[in-house]
Order: C-alpha cells, then structure tokens, then sequence
C-alpha cells in the first residue's frame, strides 16, 4: 500500500531529486495579447444582413421603377435651404437679443462693396459737397472754398504786380489764404475717384484683355498706367502755364524779377495747388499700403515728406516761378519713366 512521504523523508532527500521533476514540467503556453489583425468586434450591428441585402443590378435585371430609385434622406436634399432658414433665424434671433446692432449687418455689407468698388465711398463725399453747395451756390458757402479758388482780387489791387495792373487784358489774379488748404483738401478725393475709377472701370479689362493672369503684374500695369495718363494730361497743361509765365523754359532770371510772387492767375494757382493734391494723395496711398510695398518703400515715402514740404513752404513764401519749374521738369520725365515700367504685354486678337 502507497503511502504518503514525511516530512522528515523529504528533508533527506538530495537536491538533485527534489528539483529533477520541476525542471521538466511543461511550461504553460503565453496567452496572446496583439494581433496583426487589429481588434475583433463581436457583436458589430452596423452593416446589414445577408437576408435583407439587395442583389446587385446587372445588365440583365429589370429596370427600376421609380419606387425602387435610390433617394438621398430628406433631410439631405433640403440642406442649404435648412442652412438658408437657420442663419435667417439666428440673424433674427440676435436682432431680438441686441437691438442696437442692428447696424453692424449693413456695416458688413457696406464695407464688402466698398472694397469691391473702391472708387464709391469718394464719389459720395464728391456728390455731397456738391449737394450741400448746390443748396446755396454763393461765394458765402464755405464749402465754395473747397470747390472753386480763393481770394480774387480787384484788378488795382497793389499786391498784383505793376505791369500786369496796367495790361487791361490781364486776367483775374487771386492771392493766398488758408482757404486753399479746403482746396487741396478736396481735390484730394477728386484725384481718388478718378484714380480708382479710371484703374478699377477702365485698365483693368484691358490688363486682362492683354492676358495678364498675374495679379501683381495687373497692379503694377495700372498703376504706371495711372501714372501715365495723369502726368500725359498736366505735363501740357504745366508747359501751358509756363508759356504764359516770366519764367518760360526755365527762365532764371524770371524766377527773381517780381519776387515774392504773392498772387498768380487762375491757370496758374489752379495748377499748382492740383499739383500740391496729386502729391499729397500719392503719399496717402502709400501710408495706408494701398499699393503693394516695393523695395525701396522707405525711400519713396521720404521721396513725398520732402516733396510735400517743398510744395507748401514754396507756396507759402512765394516761390511758386522755382516751384513751376520743378513740377514741369518731374512731370515729363515721370511720364516716360510710368510708360517705360509697363510690364509686357500681349495682345489678343
């Protein structure tokens, strides 16, 4: 009969019986904890069942009646109208919410037109202050100021030189004030308009009626365009004004015989202040980067500073017979300087 080992038995056997049948047990398999395969769903619900799966159509199925017609859901087929009513409500919704917002939607779409067509906010300031001076169209509107020149003077005024006091064909001259600062002021907006109007309505169809795809190079084709045009009509007009002028092609000695020059006809004090609000515009259009900065922008913006402060400190102490002679040699030459900067262009036919 078998019987059970003592203790004391097991305490005198050897080492190497006791551990012999230990080392030969079989180890227990690891249990797998990955697989190539990924995860396995049980229970996945999410696809149909082979009973209720429809049979793919083949070239000798039946045609489908239009009950049997796949349909996208309703609510699919209704989505932007979904999304139309929602922002309405939403919109609405804020309106009850702030009632003093009202304004901000039309401020919205007011600033999307404005940049759209940026020549429209200056022809509204344009339009209004010829309406408000269409109201009362005499020299008291102070908005006349803005609109027509300043201070004319009496034929026998001693401010006006001797000889043109005794010429009895001699035109109406005009002092200087600071009445002609609203001048300036406002042909400032004059010049934007055309500007815009002119680069927006004008040479931008024919930038890509050239095939100009390029977005910087149709800037830069209106731009110098622009350019052109203006100084291609005030480069006559200035050599217009000198003619009729004691300092005609670039008489020196003209510039000094009836200084200080404190008064001037029409044509010429005309020009001179356009002039004054052509520049004074250019540089606007530069602080506020209007025009894509180049690499010399530093140097153009202190190009108009000294520009603008030698227009206003000639005209302030009348040194307007130098200062013509400055604007006529800049205008022709920023002519050809504007035309010979065209980027290349091809036409189509």
């Amino acid at each position: 009969m078998d019987t059970f080992p003592t203790i004391a038995s097991i305490e005198h056997t050897s080492p190497s019986t006791a551990t012999a049948p230990i080392e030969n047990m079989p180890r227990p398999r690891p249990r797998r904890t990955s697989s190539a395969v990924g995860d396995v769903l049980r229970g996945d619900t999410s696809v149909s069942a082979l009973s209720t799966v429809e049979p793919a159509p083949t070239f000798e199925s039946p045609p489908l009646t239009p009950n049997d017609q796949p349909h996208e859901p309703r609510e699919l087929q209704e989505r932007p109208q979904v999304r139309v009513a929602r922002d309405q409500r939403e919109r609405a919704r804020r309106r009850r919410r702030q009632p003093q917002a009202w304004w901000r939607d039309y401020y919205e779409q007011w600033r999307a037109f404005s940049f759209r067509h940026t020549w429209a906010n200056p022809l509204i300031i344009i339009l209004s202050v010829l309406t408000l001076y269409g109201v009362y169209p005499y020299s008291t509107n102070p908005l006349s100021s803005a609109i027509f020149l300043s201070y004319p003077l009496d034929p026998s005024d001693p401010l006006i030189p001797a000889a043109v006091r005794a010429d009895p064909k001699a035109p109406l001259h005009y002092g200087k004030g600071r009445k002609d600062i609203a001048f300036v002021a406002f042909y400032i907006v004059v010049l934007s308009f055309t500007r815009e109007f002119i680069m927006q309505r004008f040479l931008r169809p024919i930038a890509r009626w050239c095939k100009m795809t390029s977005r910087s190079k149709q800037n830069r084709f209106l731009e110098q365009s622009y350019t052109g045009i203006y100084f291609g009509v005030f480069s006559p007009y200035g050599l217009y004004v000198m003619y009729h002028s004691p300092v005609w092609y670039f008489n020196t000695a003209g510039m000094l015989e009836t200084f200080p020059n404190r008064t001037h006809d029409a044509l010429f004090k005309a020009y001179y202040l356009l002039q004054a609000s052509y520049w004074a515009q250019q540089a606007l259009v530069l602080v506020m980067l209007l025009e894509k900065p180049r690499k010399d922008f530093k140097e153009l913006v202190g190009h108009h500073v000294v520009t603008l402060s030698l227009i206003g400190l000639s005209y302030r102490f009348h040194f307007t017979y130098m200062g013509l002679a400055v604007y006529i040699t800049h205008d022709i030459s920023d002519f050809f300087l504007a035309v010979s900067s065209f980027p290349p262009l091809r036409f189509t036919m």
